[in-house]
C-alpha cells in the first residue's frame, strides 16, 4: 500500500491490514518516511482511531525496532507498569517482593512526569544509585539477583522515540492505541512471561474517567495477551496520593517501612495485590488462588525475605542505604493545619503532585536538577474525624518561602465530607 493511500485509509476510518501496518510503522521509525507523513498519519489515528489488529502491529513494529531480549532459562520473568500516579512508589516494594517469590524482575522504569512522580527519581535519592545500566549488565543482574530496575536503553524500541517526539509536536499524546503502543512496545522488548498493569484513574490520574481508564486497561491487556504474554490490568484510585509521603526521599523512606512490616495500608494492599496477581499467572498449578498468593507476599515481608532482596538489588547497583539513611532532611517543615472540623477525606492527589513539583520534587524541563529531600508529609490518614487546627501534614521545602508558596494551595485542596473510591476499582 503506498502511504498516501495509507494515511488516506486512516483519515477515513478503513482498517489497514496487519502487515502494512507493521511496515509502515517500521519505516516511520527508522526514518525512512519523512516527518510531515509520519505526522500526518499520527494526526488521522488520533482521530479516527484504530482498529486492535492495527495497535498490536504498530506495538510489534516499534517493539522490532531494537532489541529483544533473550533469556536463560530459569523462573518465570514478570514486570509491572503503573500509567502514573502520585505517592505511587509501588514498584519499590513490588520488585523485590516478587524476585523474593522466586520470580525474576527486568524492571525498565520512567522518570516524573507532569505532576506525577517517578521510579527513577526516587531511587536516585539513594546516594551511588545506578539506574542508567547498559542492557548487557542489567540482564545479568537479573540472571544473577532476580531483579533489577533501570532505565530504558537505546537499544530497547527505540522507533518508540521517533514516535513520541512526534505524538509531542502534534499534539497526538491522548489517543489511547498510541499510548498503548509506546507502553506496550518496551515492556514486550522485555520478553517477560507475565505483565500487570496498574492504570489509575481519578484527580491525580492522567485518565480522569472510569470509562477512559477501562479503555485503556482493556486495549493493554488484550495486546500483551495477543503478543503471547499472561496478563492481568487492575484500574485503582488515583483522587488521593497512594500512602503519606510524597517526594523522592520520603517515598523510599515509606518503602522501606513497607518492607519492615510497617507503612501505610493502602501501599501494602496494592503492593501485595499486584505481585500476587503476577505469582497466579505464573504459577498456576502453585497458588489455587489469589488468597494463597497475597498470604504467602505477607510472609516474605514479615520474614524479612523481602527487605533483603531489597538491599542485594541496592547494593548490586551501587546504591548505598547507610548513606541514604543518613542524609540530610528538608531544612524547613512546615506544618499544614485543618482550616475547619468534620470528616477530612485527604488532599486532592493532582495539588499535591503539584506542590511537590513546585517544590523542585519534579520537572518542568528535562534537565531540571530534582531534590530529593522535599515533599508532602502527611500526619493524619484521609477519612478521619478531625477539629480544626489539628496539624494534617508537613511540607518539606528547602526553604521558608518555598513552603509558604505550596501552603495554601495544599490547604485550598482539602475535601470533606465524602466517601472515598474503594483502592482497587476493577479488574480486567
Amino acid at each position: 500500500m503506498k502511504i498516501t493511500d495509507l494515511i488516506a485509509a486512516t483519515r477515513d476510518g478503513i482498517s489497514i491490514p496487519r502487515d502494512d501496518i507493521y511496515e509502515f510503522a517500521s519505516a516511520i521509525g527508522s526514518g525512512k518516511i519523512p516527518d510531515y507523513q509520519a505526522a500526518a498519519w499520527l494526526m488521522a489515528a488520533y482521530m479516527k482511531g484504530l482498529q486492535r489488529d492495527e495497535t498490536v502491529a504498530l506495538t510489534l513494529a516499534m517493539r522490532d525496532s531494537g532489541t529483544i531480549i533473550k533469556w536463560s532459562d530459569g523462573p518465570p520473568l514478570a514486570d509491572k507498569h503503573s500509567t502514573g500516579g502520585v505517592g505511587d512508589k509501588i514498584s519499590l516494594i513490588l520488585a523485590p517482593l516478587a524476585a523474593a517469590a522466586g520470580l525474576r524482575i527486568p524492571m525498565i522504569s520512567g522518570r516524573s512526569l507532569g505532576h506525577t512522580g517517578g521510579t527513577l527519581d526516587k531511587l536516585e535519592s539513594i546516594p551511588g544509585m545506578n539506574i542508567q545500566l547498559p542492557l548487557t549488565e542489567f540482564i545479568e543482574l537479573v540472571e544473577v539477583n532476580g531483579v533489577a530496575m533501570s532505565g530504558q536503553t537505546n537499544e530497547l524500541a527505540p522507533a518508540d522515540r521517533r514516535f513520541y517526539a512526534l505524538r509531542d509536536t502534534t499534539s497526538t499524546i491522548t489517543s489511547i492505541p498510541l499510548i498503548s503502543a509506546s507502553i506496550l512496545c518496551k515492556k514486550l522488548a522485555e520478553n517477560t512471561d507475565v505483565l500487570v498493569f496498574d492504570v489509575k484513574v481519578g484527580k491525580g490520574a492522567f485518565m480522569k474517567d472510569l470509562s477512559q481508564a477501562e479503555e485503556l486497561a482493556g486495549e493493554l491487556a488484550a495486546i500483551s495477551r495477543d503478543a503471547g504474554v499472561k496478563t492481568e490490568a487492575f484500574i485503582t484510585s488515583m483522587d488521593y496520593p497512594l500512602g503519606m509521603k510524597t517526594g523522592n526521599a520520603l517515598e523510599v523512606q515509606e518503602s522501606l517501612d513497607i518492607l519492615e512490616g510497617r507503612g501505610p495500608d493502602d501501599i501494602r494492599e496494592l503492593s501485595v495485590r499486584l505481585t500476587a496477581s503476577m505469582l497466579c499467572q505464573a504459577y498456576p498449578s502453585r497458588y489455587s488462588d489469589t488468597e494463597s498468593a497475597i498470604n504467602f507476599c505477607e510472609l516474605l515481608i514479615a520474614n524479612g525475605s523481602a527487605m533483603s532482596k531489597f538491599v542485594t538489588m541496592i547494593e548490586a547497583q551501587g546504591g548505598d542505604l547507610e548513606a541514604f539513611a543518613s542524609l540530610r532532611e528538608a531544612p524547613v517543615k512546615m506544618d499544614v493545619k485543618a482550616s475547619r472540623s468534620g470528616y477530612w477525606n485527604g488532599i486532592n492527589a493532582y495539588a499535591i503532585g503539584e506542590a511537590v513539583r513546585s517544590l523542585g520534587g519534579g520537572r518542568y524541563s528535562i534537565n531540571q536538577i530534582i531534590k530529593p529531600s522535599v515533599g508532602w508529609e502527611q500526619l493524619i490518614p484521609g477519612g478521619t474525624d478531625v477539629t480544626g487546627g489539628d496539624i494534617l501534614g508537613l511540607v518539606h521545602a528547602e526553604s521558608r518561602e518555598d513552603a509558604e508558596t505550596v501552603l495554601g494551595k495544599i490547604l485550598d485542596a482539602s475535601e470533606w465530607d465524602k466517601p472515598a473510591e474503594p483502592l482497587i476499582r476493577e479488574v480486567i
